[in-house]
């Protein structure tokens, strides 16, 4: 739908638009093409490309045969290599010992990508730590591809039609990095370095030039920050003569994390006047010093062939000994929980990275909001350091990707620690009050937890905090249920606040806000999930006490959804004529005169996407939010705006993400994940903030809160592609893989491999191998009986319905194994064309 042409955009927007563009603005077919028969602009993904050779290269680094004193004699060609030489483009960096095995450390740069290879002569390679820079002459400024569409920041904006959007969604291909970024400019936003065993505040953001933003501050140079400098400076070990040579210029740096998603910042800067660059890694020593330490690579002007390296508070070998011990924590960490193959390594990366920056930003177990350090700094933690929300993801996002163990203590000990005697969070007794909706998400986190990990002890653990937020949550239950008549559509809602802004700990009772429908409808899935979750631990661990307790609250559950649905008939019965006819659903029981043209910011980033998440099953109500973002134009790139501005609420993104997950035409979702992770934050170093201006946005842009990187930001890709990959409906006992994947993920010699994927049904992986661009071959590995229906989508590159399949029933393009035909079987193989 495009709207009939509402909220049209300004004249001087319809100016810059070409034929395609105006049709997608206006609603009318474009003279020049209709729908779908045009290719949208492209650029390549420079973090991830690879030019013919290049990747053959860096995956074969140079063997030796012995290692003695400071040299090493390679296997092929036969020769001796001393540090600081090099053989076939692998420059010979340091030898040292590590972990008992003499090691030489190579490192190769290639156009856009590098290595770094760690060697010995017994086991050869032992590691090759990807690096997303490459030669320093290729960084520049994302370009663009704007021939028919430009995705650009106007000085007011206007809201209208999607003309972004709707120019990918309409073309003939699927949403992708190379399509979604080359409409506009890009995020450029500050590199983090940091780690697990300290808290944040030894942590350290480097702006795009490589410089630490954090100074060497203590007594006056707090006041006088230039007295001391700052915690790292590469600028400060390269050849001076003169000082313009290496200056940064906006947008010719690249800013990224050593190995996609490593806690190592990997920064490198390019003065193309000058022909010369530099390019830094940083990390922070684990450990009690909490150090500052880096190699630095720079050119000299006029020859970016010739390079030198200088090291910043440490040597050659320590750096890479304790680089070593950063890389093989993090990749077993990833790889022996769900390891993951994925035709777009970039998005992957980003996954990963959002777990790897919350995880280095929370102080131990105590909880974290603030990304590194900015506007939500709280040490020690209160206020926002409490919030749920990100409690709530930083959890769930981990649970998705097979890390239940490990996020578990962090889970508990939140519960231990923040959740009050009376069951309400210590957050809403502080500076505000945010939605009871919350306490429905504990409880479902708490589900999920044991249906992956199946361990009843951990749940056993949690239940006390669980009954206290129930009992706290109930009781605002029963006073609707006390208060207002069964005709009232108040009664069996639950009162309390929307919205942490919105909310005062000074005015926290049932008349302080409206009565919002998904405070109800989370509350209602929590305690669903919670008495599902009795039943299976109680049958599958013999405790009747839990069957008992199960019971009780299936059945608070079912009354309660049958008096939300009779407050929700109630409330659409009187909604005026205007929106009825609009198909737009109300958020309170009063929202009965909404003006479809009109979407609050609040409505738009916070109400409509805390009813997305809790999936209340109706999918018209659904689409009726949809609808009214777009009749109300509050909708940019598949982005929800934050009201009438291109500000981008990054931080409930997950609710669009959870919503588009849910229909049956991926590509919205597809959209709207891409649209996130090019434009929202940065697309190396994966710094993304509570509020994106979007396009071409940076940190210190607006309000401090606004801009500074958060947990919830951070954490949407690692939410959006486990639910592309593998994604379970929770009316029904279906499991999806590969519901969202693109179609030139089904190309011909293209492969998706997913290991230990846990879902409420059992675990599992699977490998899809595309042998031709119509055949493909899945092979699927059950580790536990598998007890829901299973459906396997394959896109193909020409959008035709699949024809067959040697195991299951064929709709469309997916295939469906039913929970009778996984019955005892541990692996199928599926040939499908």
């Amino acid at each position: 739908m495009f709207l009939q042409g509402l909220a049209a955009a300004s004249a001087l927007e319809f100016s810059r638009l070409t034929p395609v563009a105006h049709a997608l603005a206006t609603g009318h077919p474009a003279a020049s093409g209709s729908t779908g028969d045009y290719a949208p602009g492209h650029i390549s993904n420079e973090y991830s490309l690879f030019l013919p050779g290049e990747r053959k290269a860096l995956d074969t680094p140079p063997l030796v045969s012995s290692i003695q004193g400071g040299s090493v004699t390679l296997r092929s060609p036969q020769r001796s290599l001393r540090t600081g030489e090099s053989v076939n483009g692998w420059k010979l960096m340091a030898i040292f010992g590590l972990n008992g095995a003499d090691t030489a450390v190579f490192e190769k740069h290639v156009t856009h990508r590098g290595s770094i290879a760690y060697v010995t002569v017994e086991q050869g390679v032992i590691a090759n730590i990807p690096a997303l820079i490459g030669r320093l002459s290729s960084i520049r400024p994302r370009p663009t591809n704007t021939s028919k569409v430009r995705f650009e920041r106007t000085t007011r904006y206007t809201p209208g039609p999607d003309v972004a959007g709707n120019y990918i969604l309409h073309s003939s291909e699927d949403p992708s990095y190379e399509n979604v970024a080359a409409l506009g400019a890009e995020y450029i936003g500050w590199t983090f370095a940091g780690n697990e065993t300290s808290t944040p505040q030894h942590s350290i953001f480097l702006q795009p030039d490589g410089i630490s933003r954090e100074s060497i501050a203590t007594g006056q140079s707090a006041w006088a920050p230039d007295m001391a400098g700052r915690v790292f400076d590469p600028t400060s070990v390269l050849p001076g003569g003169n000082p313009a040579v290496y200056v940064y210029k906006h947008g010719y740096s690249k800013r990224t994390l050593l190995g996609g998603y490593l806690p190592v910042a990997n920064v490198g800067v390019w003065n193309r006047h000058y022909k010369a660059g530099y390019e830094c890694i940083c990390l922070v020593t684990p450990g009690p010093d909490n150090r500052a330490i880096g190699r630095v690579r720079y050119t000299s002007p006029g020859n970016s062939l010739a390079e030198e390296e200088r090291y910043i508070n440490t040597s050659p070998e320590e750096f890479y000994a304790i680089l070593a011990g950063i890389w093989n924590h993090w990749h077993d960490f990833y790889e022996n929980s769900m390891p993951v193959e994925i035709p777009d390594e970039w998005l992957l990366n980003a996954a990963r990275a959002g777990i790897t920056l919350s995880r280095c930003s929370y102080h131990g177990l105590k909880p974290t909001y603030q990304i590194g350090e900015g506007g939500y700094t709280k040490i020690p933690e209160r206020s926002h350091a409490l919030f749920p929300v990100a409690h709530y993801e930083f959890v769930w996002a981990q649970q998705l990707w097979n890390l239940t163990p490990e996020v578990e203590p962090y889970f508990q000990y939140y519960l231990d620690h923040y959740i009050l005697p009376d069951g309400n969070f210590l957050y809403n007794t502080q500076d505000q009050v945010e939605a009871p909706l919350n306490a429905g998400i504990f409880l479902a986190n708490s589900a999920r937890a044991y249906d992956y990990s199946g361990d009843a002890s951990a749940f056993a653990q949690r239940l006390p905090a669980l009954e206290r937020m129930l009992a706290y949550v109930l009781h605002r239950y029963e006073y609707s249920k006390q208060h207002f008549a069964a005709s009232d559509p108040r009664h069996g809602l639950i009162w309390g606040s929307p919205e942490a802004d919105l909310g005062d700990p000074r005015d926290d009772y049932p008349q302080s806000h409206p009565w919002y429908f998904q405070n109800a409808t989370w509350t209602w899935r929590g305690i669903a999930e919670h008495a599902r979750c009795l039943h299976r631990i109680a049958r599958e661990h013999k405790q009747p006490e839990y069957q008992t307790l199960g019971d009780h609250y299936a059945a608070v559950a079912a009354e309660m959804r049958t008096l939300i649905q009779r407050s929700l008939k109630t409330t659409l019965s009187r909604c005026t004529p205007e929106m009825r006819q609009s198909g737009i659903t109300p958020f309170t029981t009063t929202d009965t005169h909404h003006d479809p043209h009109e979407l609050s910011s609040y409505e738009n980033h916070r109400f409509m996407q805390d009813w997305f998440t809790s999936d209340w099953g109706d999918p018209a109500l659904d689409l009726g939010h949809l609808r009214h973002r777009e009749i109300a134009g509050m909708q940019t790139m598949g982005l929800a705006t934050d009201g009438d501005s291109q500000r981008i609420s990054n931080f409930m993104s997950h609710g669009t993400l959870a919503v588009r997950i849910r229909q049956q035409d991926y590509r919205p979702f597809l959209l709207n994940l891409y649209a996130l992770t090019c434009y929202c934050g940065d697309s190396g170093s994966f710094y993304s903030p509570e509020d994106a201006w979007v396009p071409g946005g940076t940190p210190l842009e607006g309000s401090r809160y606004g801009w500074s990187a958060v947990v919830n930001s951070v954490l949407q890709p690692a939410m959006g592609l486990r639910w592309l990959l593998c994604y379970e409906e929770n009316h029904a006992e279906v499991c999806h893989l590969q519901k969202a994947a693109p179609k030139h993920w089904f190309a011909a010699g293209q492969k998706i491999r997913v290991g230990h994927c846990p879902t409420r049904f059992g675990r599992i992986s699977w490998t899809t191998v595309a042998q031709t661009d119509r055949s493909w071959q899945v092979t699927l590995d059950l580790e536990s009986p598998f007890t829901g229906d299973l459906i396997v989508h394959v896109h193909a590159p020409d959008g035709n319905p699949l024809r067959h399949s040697s195991v299951g029933a064929i709709s469309g393009q997916t295939v469906r194994l039913t929970a009778a035909d996984l019955q005892g079987q541990t692996r199928l193989t599926l040939d499908i064309s």
